[in-house]
Formats: structure tokens, sequence, C-alpha cells
């Protein structure tokens, strides 16, 4: 049951033996992930060489890995990115910088909810959440349509759909600290 060493240039979609593309069929993409998942598992190599013992839990491993990213929208998205070249994690990147009136944007908003929690006032909170969600949604839709363009070979839409994660991300952040006040609140 030996293979050859996994190749760490390999992506996550080449690990799962899918297509490299953001709208995925989750049912299809777990079904791969269970089936790889049985004909890896560590047991199945209990009697073997060493050598087979220890592909077996590297392959375990890295298939483990690439569904924990692929079966989440925004981690597959923000990785088919950095395959792309385009890390939006790495905040000194001079390719992938916030645009500058969307940190403005941010900061007001992070101070109006600042504002909010400090008079504890749950109704504007709520309301800047639902805010943010609205927008949020808005974000999502762009960057599937972004992302269809994309899995048709237009490269070119990859800056927009950088922005739009880093905008997912800044939001993701806000909706936290509206969840904190929550749980502070009781």
């Amino acid at each position: 049951m030996a293979a050859a060493n996994p190749s760490s240039s390999r992506t996550h979609f080449d690990v799962l033996g899918i297509a490299r593309a953001f709208h995925l069929d989750e049912k299809a993409l777990e079904a791969r992930y269970l089936e790889l998942s049985r004909k890896w598992h560590p047991d199945r190599f209990a009697k073997a060489q060493p050598r087979e013992r220890m592909e077996a839990l590297s392959r375990t491993t890295e298939v483990n890995d690439a569904y924990k990213v692929l079966k989440d929208k925004r981690k597959r998205a923000e990785y088919l990115l950095r395959i792309e070249g385009l890390d939006i994690a790495d905040e000194k990147s001079s390719q992938v910088k916030a645009d500058a009136a969307l940190l403005m944007e941010i900061m007001e908003l992070n101070e109006q909810l600042a504002e909010a929690r400090a008079r504890k006032d749950d109704a504007s909170v709520a309301r800047l959440a639902a805010g943010v969600r609205e927008a949020n949604a808005e974000v999502w839709r762009r960057a599937k349509d972004a992302f269809s363009a994309y899995e048709k070979g237009d490269r070119a839409v990859l800056a927009e759909l950088a922005q739009a994660l880093i905008l997912n991300r800044y939001h993701a952040r806000f909706l936290e600290q509206v969840e904190a006040y929550e749980e502070e609140r009781g």
C-alpha cells in the first residue's frame, strides 16, 4: 500500500483530487474527504512497515488539513488567492493593501460601536451589527460572481476578490466585537 511521498507543492485541491475552484459541491467534497480518510487511516497500516505507517500518517494529516481549509468558504477563498500569490493575511504585503476608503469606513464603524458599547446601547449595537451583516452578505454576493469569472479563466478579478476578502475579514472582526459585547451583557 505504499505510495509516493506527498509533494509540498501540491495544493489542497490536488490532495483531495478535486478541481481548483471556489464553487464546490460541498457534499461531494465531504464524500471525497471521507473516502481518502478511510484509504489513509493509520489503523489500516498498523502492521505495515514503518515507512508505510509514516506515509499513511502524513497522508492523513494532509487530507485533514486540506478538508479543514476547503470546507470553509472564507478559508477556501483566501486559499485560492494565496495560490495566486495574493496573501490577504500578510498585512505587510505590498501586493495586497486595504483600500484607504475601506479603512476609514471600518474605523468609523468601530468608533460607533465603541461609543454604543460604552453607553450600553444595545439597540445601536444591534443596528450596527445588522448593517455589517447586510454589507457582508453583499460582499459575498460580489465575491461569488467574481469567483465565477475567475473559474472561467479571468484573473483580472483577483484584485477585486482580494479587496472583498479583506473587507470580509474586517466585518468578521467587527462582528466578533459585537458577539463579545452581547456575551458581556448576558
